[in-house]
């Protein structure tokens, strides 16, 4: 490698005179990292490092105008009329969510225990399910996502927990159904044995399940998850409450060819609750 010398230097030192590098030169000058003369030009090590140093100095500060930091002006978002425009489009859209809310409330039914469903696909087929009914069923479980406070049909976006019927989760049950008899106290959360009463063939009800009447209640339920996710899932969140989906795909008598029925003790726990005030979620926070 070179030694740092005249040579790298006399690019960016200019002002260092030809007659400084013959005298010198003359003087014996060496080169203090190698011990030899630079080439025949005489500068030694210290001087060509000051010299670099005066060189970058210098187009550093030759045009100092490069170096400020250009921040582009933003360009105005539009006349008085066009945000006027937005402003009135965004209280009309938020206008239309209250409305829309205000409609599901109405459509909610509240049970005298405190259970509240509402029907998302109503039916008018034969077959209605009743105490002691065998029930075929697909189901989908949600969780309230943070926001849902007072509303629990829409509720911000439900977070999917799991299901059976549907496909999801990569499973191969599509059509496939949970059947049951409708009043087991160890079959559904007791939440959705009351809601389901009444229910119509075809029909999908939607029901809140407070944790006292779900999966928070020491009993061990036929209607769990059948995937390591689901069930880790449930186990996050079963003292939270939750949300179900009910589709009743067939429903019959019990009998010998199906399902014994219900034992009067199971139905009396089952349908037999306290009367109580809705369950009520959370309010939204105040800023103070």
């Amino acid at each position: 490698m070179d030694c740092l010398c005249l040579s790298g230097a006399r690019k960016v030192m200019e002002s260092v005179t030809r007659k400084r590098w013959r005298d010198n030169l003359a003087r014996g000058g060496r080169c203090t990292t190698t011990a030899r003369y630079c080439r025949g030009e005489g500068v030694t090590r210290r001087e060509g490092i000051r010299g670099l140093g005066l060189g970058w100095a210098y187009f550093a500060l030759a045009e100092p105008a490069q170096a400020k930091l250009k921040i582009p002006r933003r360009k105005p978002s539009g006349s008085y009329e066009e945000r006027k425009r937005r402003i009135e489009e965004a209280q009309r859209r938020r206008e239309e969510k209250e409305d829309e809310e205000v409609e599901d409330m109405e459509n909610v039914v509240t049970l005298p225990s405190g259970v509240q469903f509402r029907d998302i696909v109503p039916s008018s087929r034969p077959g209605e399910a009743l105490p002691s009914s065998v029930c075929d069923i697909c189901f989908v479980v949600y969780r309230l996502a943070p926001g849902a406070y007072f509303k629990y049909s829409s509720g911000g976006t439900p977070i999917y927990m799991f299901s059976q019927g549907y496909g999801n989760e990569g499973k191969d049950d599509v059509g496939s159904t949970f059947t049951f008899t409708l009043g087991d106290i160890n079959s559904v959360p007791l939440a959705v044995a009351n809601a389901m009463v009444g229910m119509r063939e075809g029909g999908t009800r939607r029901v809140l399940v407070p944790p006292y009447l779900g999966w928070d209640t020491g009993r061990d339920l036929d209607l769990v998850p059948d995937t390591f996710g689901g069930r880790r899932r449930l186990e996050n969140h079963r003292g939270e409450p939750l949300l179900v989906d009910v589709e009743l795909v067939k429903v019959r008598k019990a009998g010998r060819d199906t399902r014994a029925e219900a034992s009067k003790e199971d139905l009396d726990q089952t349908y037999s609750l306290p009367a109580q005030e809705p369950f009520q979620l959370p309010r939204p926070p105040t800023p103070l």
